[in-house]
């Protein structure tokens, strides 16, 4: 992306969160797209008991939410019950061409995609990337032995009969000024949050909807050395640490490292952008630390520095019980969730 996009874009993300003016300007332009998604949106289709259940996983803002986090946790949960667990995601920020592509540990996130990647590196899962997620889908069916398939976003993807909807906001931003595109951050009306089966709220107060990301560990690039959260700030005493992401938001990882009682310098790049050795070379610090998102795309990069921080995301047990008593036709322990 280049640097007049990126400030661009960013300048009209403000503007929606903040609600400026002049993007009444852009109101007929909303008004189309408003029709456009009316009409598209009767093409929802529910699923019957008759076919692997779809969990789709996505949000009705522009920009990150944290569904890649709550995808792997999900997978991890229903792994954990016993379920056989399949992912199917479009593959947003590669070079794949649209038709369906398997994705491994071994894959490149410039061909499959950040988020596809690090699914398939934290999950192990079968995973298939491409724009026809239905298709997706039947080729995972057809070829693994899968009891459930988790669809990473395609809340939009309309043509997708599915079991089960989760739709996930940030509790911070909410719905911004609450207009779709272009005149606001929304895909769907606000409306279409009350036809989901669950909203997840990142960061929220409210138990049963808000889910929290949980340190988990550091580990060193090269080395593959592990460090405990509890421990970097007395490890690092006296170093200057770099924050280097290019996440959607990256408040929430400064953020994070910032309550770990380290004192960072802020890098944000656009959004999927490839964090490249040339740009490391450009900052002076004893550390850099990145996300797991960020150091999937690492490519050709060479640097002591670089630590990456792996981070869990924490699930409300009521969603977690409705899940498992949803699929119980399925299989898996359908016990209680303590």
């Amino acid at each position: 992306m280049s640097a007049w996009r990126h400030r661009f874009e960013t300048r009209v993300v403000e503007a929606w969160y903040r609600g400026a003016w002049w993007l009444y300007l852009l109101w007929p332009l909303s008004v189309v797209f408003g029709l456009a998604v009316g009409r598209r949106q009767h093409k929802i289709q529910r699923q019957g008991a008759d076919s692997a259940p779809v969990i789709v996983v996505g949000g009705i803002t522009v920009g990150g939410t944290g569904k890649t986090p709550v995808v792997i946790a999900l997978a991890e949960f229903l792994q954990a019950r016993g379920f056989r667990v399949g992912v199917v995601s479009r593959g947003y920020g590669g070079s794949h061409k649209g038709g369906l592509q398997q994705v491994d540990a071994t894959a490149s996130a410039a061909v499959v995609g950040d988020e596809p990647l690090l699914i398939a590196r934290r999950t192990g899962l079968p995973l298939i990337i491409g724009h026809d997620r239905n298709a997706a889908v039947q080729r995972l069916v057809n070829t693994e032995a899968i009891d459930v398939v988790l669809s990473d976003d395609g809340l939009q993807h309309y043509r997708l009969p599915r079991r089960y909807e989760i739709a996930v906001i940030d509790a911070q931003r909410g719905l911004g000024n609450g207009r779709l595109l272009p005149m606001g951050p929304l895909r769907e009306p606000a409306s279409r949050l009350k036809t989901v089966d669950w909203v997840l709220e990142r960061n929220g107060e409210q138990a049963d909807t808000a889910f929290h990301y949980r340190p988990s560990h550091f580990e060193c690039w090269q080395s593959h050395e592990l460090l405990e959260p509890e421990c970097v700030a007395d490890r690092w005493q006296g170093l200057a640490v770099a924050a280097v992401t290019a996440l959607g938001q990256p408040q929430q990882f400064f953020s994070t490292l910032e309550a770990l009682g380290l004192n960072v310098d802020h890098h944000a790049y656009p959004d999927h952008y490839p964090i490249a050795q040339k740009d490391l070379d450009g900052i002076k610090s004893d550390v850099i630390v990145m996300t797991e998102k960020d150091a999937v795309k690492l490519e050709k990069v060479s640097d002591p520095r670089i630590w990456v921080l792996a981070i869990n995301a924490d699930m409300p047990a009521g969603l977690m019980q409705n899940l498992v008593e949803q699929l119980a036709d399925v299989g898996g322990d359908s016990c209680s969730i303590s």
